[in-house]
């Protein structure tokens, strides 16, 4: 049942940044535990996304491999390329569904796996989410993600929301469940008892702000209950030590602290430019920058220290930190961006 998206979501980390050895060392090292099914990428977000994931294809670490794109034409053909199953997300704002829909209709189309992710659903009821699920299991999806995107539901809705699809629905139900009150691993738990098909762990719960559910934790709940009984433990606590290894070399002890939810600061940073892009939605002001960034965060940075550019500078400005946090395998500091945007005037 375990979707590893270490990969993928670990790459949010506040602080922290994979360089795509890193990522290809870390996906032998999670496949050789077991794991069958992973999120690994972003290839929308940078070339070196992209590169990654068709390595990891290449070398078929796992049975399912998957990237994550928008519900947009031109991302599915960039993840189709890679080899990888397509996994969408979509817009935090829908303000056309009939053009998403069309898009999602000729992802399916490709002849792979097809993941839509419904984000954010504590802002919907569980009839409208129930209605969404049947819409995309008769446009040929295969399985619905359903993101508590920040944190915000409890166990009891969560079961809810997982069941009522189950029953009124055929469609395949993935959880994912960020940590933001400390309710990620019960959360998913929950899913599992309401049914869904799978769930998306990271090692360490690594991720966006607070990350989401820890992946030896649920691993653990799955043996002991006879659900899932290929998972390697003596192996995942080796890809464990190698995460642990790149976490004290990049971010430090400091970050078991600041990852603990409401008493740490990883619970105000935002990583993701999509997330910021939609600052109604998510209102943190303080940013983590590596190849997942986009043109509202950097822009919001340069304004803040009193730097002004066209839109033509700031796309060069944006590409410019994405090959550099690349090639570096390292997030950015703001120092960073500014000797960058001062190279470009």
């Amino acid at each position: 049942m375990i979707t590893d998206d270490t990969l993928r979501e670990g790459m949010q980390t506040p602080g922290f940044s994979f360089s795509t050895s890193e990522k290809i060392e870390l996906a032998r090292l999670i496949s050789e535990s077991g794991i069958k099914r992973a999120l690994v990428s972003y290839p929308p977000a940078h070339r070196s996304e992209f590169d990654v994931t068709c390595s990891i294809v290449d070398k078929g670490y796992f049975s399912e491999t998957f990237a994550l794109g928008r519900t947009l034409k031109q991302d599915i053909d960039l993840i189709y390329e890679t080899g990888a199953n397509i996994s969408l997300h979509l817009p935090f704002k829908i303000d056309n569904m009939e053009s998403i829909l069309e898009n999602i209709k000729y992802a399916c189309s490709k002849g792979r796996l097809i993941e839509i992710g419904f984000v954010d659903i504590d802002m919907f009821n569980v009839s409208e989410i129930v209605k969404f699920c049947k819409k995309m299991g008769n446009a040929g999806v295969d399985v619905v993600q359903l993101p508590d995107t920040r944190g915000k539901l409890d166990p009891g809705k969560i079961w809810s929301i997982i069941k009522s699809v189950k029953i009124e629905t055929e469609i395949k139900i993935e959880a994912h469940c960020h940590n933001d009150h400390g309710m990620a691993v019960a959360n998913t738990v929950s899913a599992i008892m309401a049914g869904c098909d799978y769930t998306d762990t990271t090692i360490f719960g690594t991720g966006e702000r607070n990350g989401i559910a820890d992946s030896i934790t649920v691993s653990d709940y799955l043996a002991r209950n006879g659900i899932e009984k290929g998972i390697n433990f003596d192996r995942l606590k080796v890809a464990y030590n190698y995460m642990y290894s790149l976490i004290l070399k990049k971010i430090g002890s400091k970050f078991f602290t600041d990852n603990m939810p409401l008493f740490g600061n990883n619970s105000e940073i935002q990583t993701a430019g999509t997330h910021v892009a939609y600052g109604s939605v998510f209102e943190e002001k303080n940013y983590s920058v590596n190849v997942y960034t986009g043109k509202k965060m950097i822009m919001e940075i340069l304004n803040k220290n009193g730097i002004n550019c066209d839109d033509r500078n700031l796309d060069r400005i944006v590409s410019l930190v994405k090959d550099e946090s690349a090639s570096r395998g390292e997030v950015l500091t703001v120092n960073d961006i500014i000797k960058i945007a001062g190279e470009i005037e």
